[in-house]
Order: C-alpha cells, then structure tokens, then sequence
C-alpha cells in the first residue's frame, strides 16, 4: 500500500462486490478511472475463490451488505477466516441506515464504511485514507 502524497491508484488491486446495478456502476467507473485493477462479482456467489485467484490479490474490497441468497456479514467472515485473505482491507458500501449499520459493521469487523449513494467526488480520497490506514465510516 502506497503511504506517500502522490498515491499511484495503478498500483491497488480491488474487488466490488454489488448487485444493485446503480451502484455497481458508479465503483465500477470509477475504480476504472483511477486506473486501479478491479474485479466485479455481482452475487456474492464464489466472491472468496474469486479474491484468491487475483493477480496481484486484493488490496481492497468493497462488499455490499445487501446481496442475493445472503449478506455482506456472511461474506466477510468468509473472507476473514480464509487464511490468505484475513487481512484484506473490506469496506461496507450499502443503502441502509447508517446509525443502525456502522456499529454493526464496526462489530462484525470491517474496516470502514461508505453509504450509499457513493460520492464520485469523495471515493477517491476516501479509499486513499483507507489504503492508508485511516478510519472511514461515512454516510456518503
């Protein structure tokens, strides 16, 4: 992960997981514009097989809560308990409502939180900050 003020987005390794066809494109678009690699998984179906046959693996994933036949906590202790990918940054992106989500996304152990709708102006410099280290749980 790059700590430096000039971040070279080429170097970040991503994976959306997001059925809302809205959101997708907007994290999808944008993770294209910064030039990061991005992956897209649309179900949750396999999205662990996925993150471990990345090349380079993940730096970072944005994981919906709401997805198809289960949730964006099943996923993620799916993620945690595999040995390779326990440590991947794993950012909580959803519409629901923050002041009942963030403390459970902060239990649960993400490591931030972008509500919906997603900020093109804002996505940026808030993976920027995560890719950093900082904390980020924001409504938007």
């Amino acid at each position: 992960m790059v700590q430096t003020r000039e971040f070279d987005f080429t170097k970040v390794s991503a994976l959306a997981v997001e059925d809302d066809a809205g959101g997708m494109a907007i994290i999808g678009v944008m993770m294209r514009y910064l030039g990061m690699k991005s992956y897209i998984n649309t179900t949750g179906d396999g999205v662990v097989e996925l993150a471990r046959a990345m090349k380079p693996a993940p730096d970072i994933i944005f994981l919906d809560i709401n997805l198809p036949r289960t949730t964006g906590y099943e996923i993620l202790k799916k993620f945690r308990a595999d040995q390779k990918l326990s440590k991947v940054l794993i950012v909580a992106v959803t519409a629901q409502d923050a002041d009942t989500e963030i403390p459970k996304c902060m239990a649960a152990g993400f490591d931030g939180f972008i509500g919906k709708p997603i900020s093109r102006a804002r996505f940026p410099r808030q993976i920027k900050r995560i890719l950093a280290g900082e904390p980020v749980w924001e409504t938007y």
